[in-house]
């Protein structure tokens, strides 16, 4: 009989959204999602970078945040292949692996920051009062034009599984019985377009997460809120990603994630038109 594990799949798509095609906008989503046969855990990363001026090498910032937090979470999940679970403190644990990840993402953008400094062209980009701040205080506030949000989520079979949220964007799981149910708490500074983000004066207090032992989810997302906001509604949102649930489990990975990638493109150009990303952990492919 096949293992939980055996039955595991992973899948992540990222596309350019309708608006930012129009205009030549790079996309500023980044996603990321495995779960090999080696593999004793699954994840799947989503990082949105930020659209306005000020936020220029968003798209790098959220390229550099799925990367970084890619390697936090596997050096995470290596320390605690072995973890004694009855002694687990997660919370701890939760705020050690947000911490990681956002030094980690910090180095590397301040890494690309000095392999690139900022050009005149690019200061162009910016706000008068962005330009003014960032010459008032280059050193740290080139942050600001890396700014992203994101989410994580891992699944380590009969083990524990848990989630990360910094921004908007949400996370959604569908449980055995059927319901869908975001496991993270939302953040009630994200409104319209304003957003929480890795960019932040003091971005770890603005992480949210959870972390379970028991109540395994059948399927776990992670989506941009170019998804959220294609849909006027949670319920509307959930019956997305309904479908994105029965059509792995009708047809497979392969099929699956070719149907996803044809439809989310023609769902931004319907919807809002923003960069459009899904990640996602899925039971009994």
């Amino acid at each position: 009989m096949n293992s939980i594990k055996d039955k595991i799949a992973a899948f992540h798509a990222c596309h350019q959204g309708a608006s930012h095609k129009r205009t030549g906008k790079v996309c500023q989503d980044y996603a990321f999602a495995r779960f090999r046969p080696k593999d004793f855990y699954a994840v799947a990363i989503v990082s949105d970078g930020h659209g306005s001026s000020d936020y220029f090498r968003s798209d790098r910032g959220s390229k550099l945040a799925v990367q970084t937090t890619q390697k936090a979470i596997n050096a995470f999940m290596h320390s605690m292949k072995e973890a004694d679970l009855s002694s687990l403190r997660s919370e701890e644990l939760m705020r050690q692996l947000e911490m990681n990840i956002l030094y980690n993402w910090r180095k590397a953008i301040r890494e690309d920051y000095q392999r690139h400094p900022f050009t005149e062209a690019d200061m162009a980009q910016m706000s008068d009062k962005g330009r003014a701040r960032y010459e008032a205080n280059p050193d740290t506030y080139f942050v600001k034009a890396y700014g992203a949000t994101l989410i994580a989520v891992v699944v380590y079979p009969n083990h524990f599984w848990f989630g990360i949220h910094i921004g908007d964007g949400k996370c959604v799981a569908h449980d055995t019985d059927g319901h869908f149910y975001q496991p993270i708490p939302w953040d009630d500074k994200c409104f319209l377009n304003v957003t929480t983000s890795l960019c932040d004066e003091k971005p770890l207090e603005n992480f949210r997460h959870c972390f379970h032992t028991d109540h395994f989810p059948s399927a776990i997302f992670v989506g941009s809120d170019g998804v959220d906001d294609c849909f006027a509604n949670d319920v509307d949102l959930y019956d997305f990603y309904q479908e994105v649930f029965q059509t792995f489990q009708e047809k497979g990975l392969k099929e699956a994630r070719a149907e996803i990638d044809d439809f989310l493109p023609k769902m931004s150009e319907k919807g809002s038109g923003d960069d459009i990303s899904v990640s996602g952990i899925i039971n009994n492919v």
